[in-house]
């Protein structure tokens, strides 16, 4: 059984995430992703990993507010950079499986940073300039993906550009489309990665 100081196995906290125990890993916390209920959690588990499955952008939020428990994101791979300027040390796709899951937590209980080969392969296309940040936008969508990367709804949108809420909705699908996703918080992410608003 591998464990770390005095015998102990590694304590996590898995925030939107079911974790099996593994051996030398037990599972002291399963929380919802909201900041409010992971914090909670930390500050009554204090555990030695936090593993995080962000629902959206805003669940990024709390890896600042960790204070010394390191952190792995499991992410479809919209949220690697942001998670990175987070804090996050440890990035894998949310599909990983439980013998690829307790290696990164020990590698981050240990101190290295772990990047899981999808998000690797993610974070390598966007700084090697292979992957374009946005898809080939109009002037119309640009102006509405900057506020969608203001977390604003429709109606917010329709009313800051004095359009139509289904003009705006339709404008709204045709970005989803050419992002290639139904996710409108994955986009606004992607949008304010690119620069945006």
């Amino acid at each position: 059984m591998e464990t770390h100081s005095l015998g102990k196995p590694l304590t996590v906290v898995a925030a939107g995430v079911p974790v099996a125990p593994a051996d030398g890993i037990e599972v002291v916390g399963s929380v919802p992703p909201s900041p409010g209920a992971v914090l909670a959690a930390l500050a009554a588990a204090r555990p030695d990993v936090l593993l995080l499955r962000p629902a959206d952008r805003t669940g990024l939020a709390v890896i600042p507010r960790t204070g010394r428990v390191p952190v792995l994101v499991l992410t479809a791979g919209e949220l690697v950079v942001a998670a990175m300027r987070a804090g996050a040390r440890g990035f894998l796709h949310d599909d990983a499986g439980p013998a690829e899951l307790a290696r990164a937590i020990r590698a981050v209980a240990g101190g290295a940073a772990v990047f899981g080969a999808h998000a690797a392969d993610r974070l390598y296309a966007r700084l090697a300039g292979r992957e374009p940040l946005l898809p080939d936008l109009t002037a119309r969508e640009r102006e509405v993906l900057g506020l969608l990367a203001e977390d604003l709804g429709n109606l917010a949108i329709a009313a800051r550009l004095d359009l139509a809420p289904k003009t705006v909705r339709n404008v709204v699908s045709g970005i989803l489309g050419k992002f290639g996703t139904a996710d409108r918080a994955g986009v606004g992410a992607r949008a304010r990665e690119a620069g945006l608003p």
